[in-house]
């Protein structure tokens, strides 16, 4: 049993990968021609045009704050081992990689804001799976908490797109 619920992790990551490519780069389009185009990189962290409003800064900010959480908590479960410092770099690539392609396709803005809060976001889920396992008393239980959470998550996302789907 414990062999095959380890498999799993691998599948929910690549899925949670999928998942993360079409939310930073697609912005959760269904057709390449609904993507707005355009090239435009910001390296002035947490510098906003200003007719847009700060509360939709705020929620953005937020939003890629958390969507890295859960890279942060599955690299802590497929890489026990690897040194925190390691599973930041790799946190900080992806989030650095998907800005990059946003500028290179001209789908979306590269953003200095959001390579941080995705890193921090990351950071995090680091954090926070340290935490429980310790609340829990050891990182097998830890890894049995996340990966239900995972497959009730995933379940309900991927149930929710597939109906998206259907009703387009």
């Amino acid at each position: 049993m414990k062999r095959k619920l380890k498999r799993l992790v691998p599948v929910l990551f690549l899925i949670y990968l999928a998942l993360l490519v079409w939310i930073i780069l697609f912005k959760l389009q269904f057709s390449l021609q609904d993507l707005d185009t355009g090239r435009s990189v910001n390296l002035i962290p947490f510098y906003y045009d200003k007719e847009i409003g700060t509360a939709f800064h705020l929620k953005e900010v937020l939003e890629n704050l958390l969507i890295f959480v859960s890279m942060g908590i599955y690299l802590q479960m497929l890489l026990p081992k690897r040194r925190l410092h390691t599973k930041l770099i790799i946190i900080a690539g992806t989030s650095l990689l998907l800005e990059a392609l946003q500028y290179v396709l001209a789908i979306g803005r590269s953003d200095i804001t959001d390579l941080l809060t995705n890193t921090a976001g990351g950071l995090l889920g680091l954090v926070l799976y340290c935490i429980v396992a310790r609340l829990l008393g050891n990182r097998v239980r830890a890894d049995k908490l996340f990966l239900i959470l995972a497959v009730i998550v995933s379940a309900i996302v991927i149930g929710l797109l597939a109906l998206i789907l259907l009703m387009n």
